[in-house]
């Protein structure tokens, strides 16, 4: 993918989900992306289910009502992103961008025609640039798929949100594809060891899904058409149990 703002769920996964939300005690996207990027691509206004939409690895989500809802603490680092943001847009090399995700910053050489030792140089010059501003405005580095993000401090990320949403259950699972979901995989193992909860951690594979993820998964499903294959068969079986 690589633009992401024309990222969107193949429509037998968007129809799974939904169903799974209406089956089973809770269902989430949680994503880097703003809860209300997730909310269009998953039609929540014009679907009602419970599935819930988490933004920004946690730090906001989207409500039944339309509005999002930040963590405390969330809105005052608004000003250090936007004066990153628009430092790192006069800094990075030249081809890469820079979005600007309400409370986060992400740079990303994804679209770039460059290869190999090039692009390699590229993504060095870039993320050198993204750890000096990071370092300056007090924003914390998270790797992607081809990208870094700048995020706030707050000890928020897709690992805190699966204890969150997880809590209390026996049985969970979380599918992703990207380094970010690394963090979510090692929070169900802290479930499984602290609570004996059943867990099932999901890799998407493809030619950039970060090693580590594909390692600590119990299963790799061979990319997105079989992901959605996945779901969709999850959701015939919780229909019929």
């Amino acid at each position: 993918m690589t633009d992401p703002d024309t990222a969107r769920p193949l429509p037998g996964a968007l129809e799974a989900l939904h169903e799974l939300s209406r089956e089973l005690a809770v269902v989430a996207a949680v994503s880097g992306r703003s809860a209300a990027f997730l909310a269009e691509r998953l039609e929540l206004a014009s679907r009602p289910s419970p599935l819930r939409a988490i933004g920004l690895h946690g730090l906001e989500e989207w409500r039944p009502d339309g509005t999002v809802e930040l963590r405390p603490g969330v809105s005052q680092w608004r000003p250090a992103i936007e004066a990153a943001y628009h430092e790192l847009e006069r800094a990075v090399p030249e081809g890469v961008k820079v979005e600007d995700k309400g409370y986060g910053v992400t740079v990303h050489w994804r679209s770039l025609a460059a290869s190999g030792p090039e692009l390699e140089s590229i993504a060095a010059r870039a993320t050198a640039v993204v750890l000096r501003v990071g370092a300056e405005r007090g924003l914390v580095p998270r790797s992607g798929k081809a990208s870094v993000e700048l995020a706030l401090p707050l000890g928020i990320d897709k690992g805190t949100v699966v204890s969150e949403v997880c809590a209390g259950l026996d049985t969970a699972a979380f599918l992703g594809d990207d380094s970010g979901d690394v963090l979510a995989f090692l929070a169900l193992d802290r479930l499984r060891e602290g609570s004996g909860m059943r867990t099932l951690k999901i890799a998407v594979g493809s030619a950039e899904a970060p090693r580590e993820l594909i390692e600590e998964a119990d299963l790799v499903l061979e990319g997105p058409a079989a992901a959605s294959g996945f779901l969709e068969a999850l959701a015939s079986r919780a229909g019929r149990d």
